[in-house]
């Protein structure tokens, strides 16, 4: 089993990289959680700030003004339900700007793991390459050799000026090529390092690709949101 001494710098970045964006993920989709549970409990204070109105209003009028406990109480009550609304309007209004912030520090972890995934996979695929040009078969030099003097014996292409090199290896890359596209992908993941790194770009499910993808949005977007944090800092010291 390979020991983390083992590991390639590549592949220890890709680790690195994928547990990060994971854990910016998981607090992403928390404030989402946060946002929707104080949308639930805003619109419950919003109704029932409604109704401890119309009851108020109903039993105020019922007795002609006179404010018994029990009526002080219920307008209390009715002021506690509008401004706990309030309140759950500014902090949502925090925590949307909290939820643009962390995705965009997802699109960070996001761009580096999906570039570290491409190094890991690249280096593995050189090293497995270079070693299987080190270990030939010595049989399949031997083919190519004779297919080499073949061509100058009786070319199979056509035209004086043709190549035989770059014919032959023409031949071997095309036969070799279709050969191993013909192999199933399972064989892939016998590699215990490969089943580490993937077969296929990491998928950034959650992500919003434009911002991801557009330089130009994400600097409107930055500066946008910095405009907006600022905004509400001088609101709530007001």
């Amino acid at each position: 089993m390979t020991t983390p001494e083992q590991k390639p710098a590549s592949l220890v970045r890709f680790e690195k990289a994928r547990a990060e964006h994971t854990e910016r993920m998981k607090t992403y989709n928390g404030i989402c959680a946060d946002i929707a549970r104080c949308e639930k409990e805003q619109q419950a204070a919003i109704e029932a700030g409604k109704e401890a109105e119309s009851n108020w209003r109903t039993r105020f009028r019922s007795l002609r003004g006179s404010l018994t406990d029990e009526l002080r109480a219920e307008h209390s009550q009715r002021i506690a339900s509008r401004e706990l609304a309030d309140e759950f309007g500014g902090l949502l209004k925090e925590l949307a700007l909290d939820k643009q912030e962390s995705m965009l520090k997802c699109c960070d972890s996001g761009k580096e793991y999906v570039e570290s995934h491409q190094e890991a996979f690249t280096g593995f695929a050189d090293a497995h390459w270079q070693s299987a040009l080190r270990n030939v078969s010595p049989s399949l030099l031997w083919a190519i050799k004779l297919r080499l003097r073949r061509e100058e014996l009786s070319p199979t292409f056509a035209g004086d000026d043709r190549d035989r090199i770059k014919d032959v290896a023409g031949l071997v890359g095309d036969a070799l090529t279709r050969a191993a596209a013909a192999l199933p992908d399972s064989v892939l993941k016998e590699a215990p390092l490969l089943e580490i790194i993937g077969l296929h770009r990491p998928a950034l499910t959650g992500i919003d690709m434009k911002l991801y993808g557009n330089p130009a949005y994400r600097m409107k977007f930055v500066k946008a949101l910095q405009q907006e944090r600022a905004a509400l800092q001088e609101d709530s010291q007001k």
